[in-house]
Parts: structure tokens; C-alpha cells; sequence
């Protein structure tokens, strides 16, 4: 698996709790889309954003979710958001 976009905007990971920061989340408008969407899949307990710090704090039950579906979620998400920082119109990641 290749999470090369992932793993510049990831700030700390441990199981169960992961934060990334992006600049595309300093966009208040963004940072609520990823929010919702993120908090919409199954085993996510909890997404926290800071449109300041362009910050996303993710809890999930890590037995729900294996470690390589979260980085394929969270791959998919990088990307998506290196894309909207960019000004280019793309489809959100659907999990």
C-alpha cells in the first residue's frame, strides 16, 4: 500500500486515535464536509476539527476499523484534500 500523501499530514497515530493536519481543513466550509463524512463511517466514534490549525482528530474503535482500512480511508482522504487545496473539483472518497 502506498500512503505516501498520508503519512506527510499525519501529526500523531496511536491505535484508536489518529490526527492529521492539512492545510485544505483551514477552510471552515471543508473541514465540516470531512467531519460529516468521516464521522458517517462505521466504527468512527468521534471527528474534532480546528479550522485554525487546519487540524482533524479522528477516534475510532480500532477493532472495527484495521489498520489498513484506515489507511486506505485515510489515503484516499489526503489525496482528496491535496486535490481541494489545489482549487480542482474532484469526488470525495466513498467508504
Amino acid at each position: 500500500m502506498n500512503a505516501i500523501h498520508l503519512l506527510k499530514y499525519v501529526r500523531s497515530f496511536v491505535d484508536g486515535r489518529v490526527r492529521i493536519r492539512h492545510p485544505a481543513l483551514r477552510h471552515e466550509s471543508v473541514l465540516r464536509h470531512a467531519r460529516e463524512k468521516m464521522g458517517a463511517i462505521s466504527g468512527v466514534q468521534s471527528v474534532e476539527g480546528n479550522s485554525v490549525s487546519g487540524s482533524i482528530l479522528i477516534t475510532y474503535d480500532s477493532r472495527a476499523i484495521p489498520r489498513e482500512r484506515l489507511f486506505a480511508i485515510g489515503e484516499a482522504w489526503a489525496q482528496y484534500l491535496d486535490a481541494v487545496n489545489k482549487g480542482h473539483k474532484c469526488a470525495e472518497p466513498q467508504f
